[in-house]
This record gives C-alpha cells, structure tokens and sequence, in this order.
C-alpha cells in the first residue's frame, strides 16, 4: 500500500473521531443543562412555595365580616285619573370589614393601607332587560337608595386617607382609612325594572320600599345574582395582598317573605380562612 494514501486515511480517521467527540461533548453539554435548567426551576419554584406558604402563614388582612342590606325604590314619573306611575328599581348594599389585627393588634406599616383598588368585578346573571350597576357608596348613603353610575373601566380605586385632619375634609364617598377603622362600601342597584309602572288603588298603599316589587309583580327569583370580585391593596411597606369576594347568597330571599317586607339585611361573619388576603411573593 502507498505510503502516502496510508498518512491520508489516518489523518481523515481522526478528523472524524474529533468531530464525533466534538458532537458527543455538545449534546452532554445539552443535557446537562437541561437537567440543571430542570432543577433548578424545581429547586426555586420550591423555595418561592415555602416563601408563600411562610409569608401566610398568619394574615396580615383578612375579611370577617360583610353586612348586607336589600330593598326597593319607586321614582314617582307622573299619574292619571286612576293610578300613579313610577318607575321601580331595587337596590342592595355591601358593608365588607377588613381585620388587620391577626398578627399584631398594634398599627405598624405592614397592617396599614396604601393603595386599594377593586377589579375583575363581575355580576350574574346579567339578563338583557336589566340595567345592573355597581360601583363605591358613601357610607352615610348605606340603606338609602342612591342612583349610582357603573364602575369605571379600570375597576373601583379608594382614596386612601391616612390622618384625621384628611378624614375630617373629605367628602369623598370612595374613600377607606389606612387603618381599616371603616368598611368598604359598595352599592349594587337593579335601576329600573319596571318603568311607568301603573299603580293604583286596588294594588294597595303605596310605600317605596321592598313592598313596592311584590305590589308590581316583580318575582324575585327574577333580580337574583351573584356578585364577585377582587380586592387588591397596598400596605405601607409596599407588600401586595389580594383577595377574591364571591357573594353568591341571595340577597332578596329569606325563609319568609324577605325583601317583600320592606327590607333585608343579612350579617355574614366569616370565622374561617377563606377570605384571608394573600400576600404576594415578590
């Protein structure tokens, strides 16, 4: 054999194996990185749980309690010689108590507000023949018909007052107090139900309350809903805490005549966790 072509085959021999080597040290060099990439997404998404499961541990919020109260109104729009019109709507008022007690009862810049703001605000059913609003109420306004205008695009966002000087000059219904010393309040309104609705003497007295729908003939099976939302604040250390709101008992309704009688006002005092704020992670 040629001297020549032997040098040749040796030479090319090798530039195989070094490009075999340089391929198997790539794909290792792959794999290892994928196995480290792997574990140590595992080893952080871990580390993030026992942070979140830590920093919850014993809330800074929590919402214990929500008082509600239902009834009626009737706008009187003119009358004939046998009846009177009016247009009737229904309305419903949200109290909800934050408790900002359960790890310190003494105000420091964890349990006291910054910011707070309402999103992913959502009512249903939301039948086509109904004008269903909700938006903040005054609290001097709360049980007292109001006509509200829906909430903006962006949700409900609160004026946070942090001294007395502050509270005393506002006038302000969306406002809540850094130290959760006041409810948040919204109002829910069914605006105009029945509009020129007759209402005569054979319907009875006329009173604008909840009375006033089991004279129309409004069903209350008919002005249900489910109300849901979520409540996002800010405390002085710049922490975020969320909590999502789902009231879903039906707020007309009780075991008699409920929201016929006049009014109803229901007190839900939540004992449990579920409607704990979550702080979160960062």
């Amino acid at each position: 054999m040629n001297f020549k072509k032997i040098i040749h085959n040796l030479i090319g021999n090798k530039r195989v194996l070094l490009i075999i080597d340089i391929i198997l040290i790539l794909v290792a060099i792959k794999g290892y990185k994928s196995i480290y990439n792997k574990e140590y997404l595992k080893n952080t998404f871990e580390i993030q749980s026992e942070k979140f499961v830590k920093e919850n541990e014993t809330p800074v919020f929590s919402l214990k309690k929500v008082i509600i109260y239902s009834s009626a109104h009737a706008d009187d729009v003119g009358e004939d010689d046998v009846s009177q019109l009016v247009n009737i709507s229904q309305f419903t008022d949200i109290a909800l108590y934050i408790d900002n007690t359960g790890k310190t009862t003494e105000l420091n810049e964890e349990n006291t507000i910054s910011e707070m703001f309402i999103d992913n605000i959502k009512i249903t059913p939301m039948p086509d023949n109904q004008n269903r609003i909700i938006n903040f109420k005054n609290s001097i306004d709360y049980g007292k018909y109001v006509n509200l205008s829906n909430y903006e695009e962006d949700g409900i966002v609160f004026n946070v007052l942090h001294n007395n000087e502050d509270r005393q000059n506002s006038v302000d219904g969306n406002v809540f107090y850094t130290d959760c010393s006041n409810p948040i309040v919204l109002g829910y309104l069914n605006k105009d139900l029945l509009t020129n609705c007759r209402i005569g003497a054979d319907n009875g007295t006329l009173v604008f309350d909840g009375t006033i729908l089991k004279t129309a003939g409004v069903k209350l099976e008919d002005i249900s809903a489910k109300i849901s939302f979520t409540i996002h604040i800010k405390n002085n250390q710049n922490e975020d805490f969320v909590c999502n709101v789902t009231i879903d008992d039906d707020f007309t309704i009780d075991k008699e005549d409920g929201i016929y009688t006049g009014y109803l006002m229901k007190i839900f005092n939540n004992q449990g966790r579920e409607y704990d704020f979550i702080k979160l992670s960062k």
